[in-house]
């Protein structure tokens, strides 16, 4: 589960981009090559041999590689991280600077100045502290949801939306499963909706919170927009009576203001169970 939750929260920072043309590289200083990109344009990185990882230090910047190259674009003015390239042989260190005009920027760089060799030996070494400094970043990033209106009653499925994180391409959703009835429960993999309501009340306003069926029966549910679940990890499925399990749904989507979204779980006898949030 571990494993399967890094791989997630990896997968995140390393968002989708298009390819970029022209090239103007600039002076490499101490072994590490500074990128001047712009907001809205790319940056390509392209080197002799397929990429195999790459990892920025903010998720202010879009990182994709596709076979030898990488795709930057920065995503905030004012941002500046650091950016670690490895290839079947060798590791490359860049900093990827400020966004400034695009008459300034990189383009696209060929052949550029790596690191020495990085031994084979430290290969594990090194993939754990890159993962550990994305998935650090990933929990500093999470926003809480507030879940105190959901009552654990007696002779219930109670679904509790705990924490979500947002990349720049994916929405990542932590929840919990409680079985407060006296069977086993078995967690099947949910179905995810956007929900439009029918209230013309700002959902700004109750942002971060998980709502009751009074509330969500005050708002009126209106529209009802399927999701496609990106992945799906959860801790146990068979849940005994009494016992919380927890998971994590990934949504490929970025939302950009203030959404409602129902996820909703159904079991063998086709009882259905859901938690509807804001966030």
């Amino acid at each position: 589960m571990k494993r399967a939750l890094v791989l997630v929260v990896i997968a995140a920072v390393m968002s989708l981009s298009l390819p970029a043309e022209d090239t103007r590289p600039s002076v490499p200083k101490n072994d590490v090559l500074h990128l001047a990109t712009a907001l809205d344009h790319i940056t390509v990185l392209e080197f002799s041999e397929p990429v195999t990882l790459a990892a920025a230090g903010s998720s202010a910047f879009n990182i994709e590689w596709r076979e030898n190259k990488v795709l930057i674009k920065p995503l905030k003015a004012g941002a500046s991280t650091d950016l670690f390239v490895w290839t079947a042989s060798r590791r490359f260190a860049y900093e990827l600077d400020p966004p400034g005009e695009a008459k300034n920027m990189n383009f696209a760089i060929d052949n550029a100045i790596p690191t020495k060799p990085v031994p084979e030996a430290h290969d594990n070494e090194q993939m754990a502290a890159v993962a550990d400094m994305v998935v650090t970043r990933a929990f500093l990033g999470a926003d809480r949801i507030e879940n105190g209106d959901i009552k654990s009653d007696k002779g219930r499925i109670v679904v509790r939306i705990e924490n979500v994180f947002q990349s720049a391409t994916s929405l990542y959703i932590r929840y919990s499963v409680q079985n407060l009835t006296d069977r086993s429960y078995r967690v099947l993999r949910p179905s995810v909706y956007e929900l439009v309501p029918q209230e013309t009340t700002p959902l700004s306003s109750i942002r971060r919170t998980q709502l009751d069926s009074r509330g969500l029966q005050k708002l009126g549910e209106g529209k009802r927009i399927p999701l496609v679940v990106a992945g799906a990890e959860i801790r146990t499925e068979d849940v005994a009576p009494g016992d919380v399990t927890k998971g994590v749904l990934v949504l490929r989507r970025q939302f950009t203001t203030a959404s409602m979204l129902q996820v909703v779980f159904a079991d063998a006898g086709d009882r259905h169970v859901s938690a509807t949030f804001v966030f």
